[in-house]
């Protein structure tokens, strides 16, 4: 009996996807909008520019701010067993300084490979 719920299920989906799409047809069919200039150039906030300029961003910064949300995420999960300290057992030392490792492995590697250092 569960089989034929599914089924039923699947069916009632599939019929619904089908006439969404083609109600989507039929309105994008008769509702077309007619070519307007002025709708297809780039919003300015009401200000013209001035030049084209084509600024390049250096690709270094974007994966220095990868590297430092992952390291402050990473610091933030150190952070309970700061104020925990004394509360902790061997197993949670253990478990934290394995933690520990990675994360300062994970810099070195970052170090080793200079994929910190900005080149401009």
């Amino acid at each position: 009996m569960g089989s034929m719920t599914l089924l039923f299920f699947v069916e009632h989906v599939f019929i619904f996807c089908m006439i969404f799409w083609l109600l989507t047809w039929v309105a994008e069919y008769f509702f077309k909008s007619k070519n307007n200039k002025q709708k297809h150039q780039f919003y300015e906030c009401g200000i013209r520019a001035l030049s084209e300029l084509n600024i390049q961003i250096n690709l270094n910064f974007s994966i220095v701010c990868v590297f430092l949300i992952l390291y402050d995420v990473e610091f933030i999960f150190m952070y309970p067993f700061f104020f925990n300290f004394f509360l902790v057992n061997a197993g949670a030392f253990l478990v934290f300084f394995v933690f520990l490792f990675f994360v300062f492995y994970s810099l070195v590697y970052d170090s080793v490979q200079n994929s910190l250092a900005l080149q401009l």
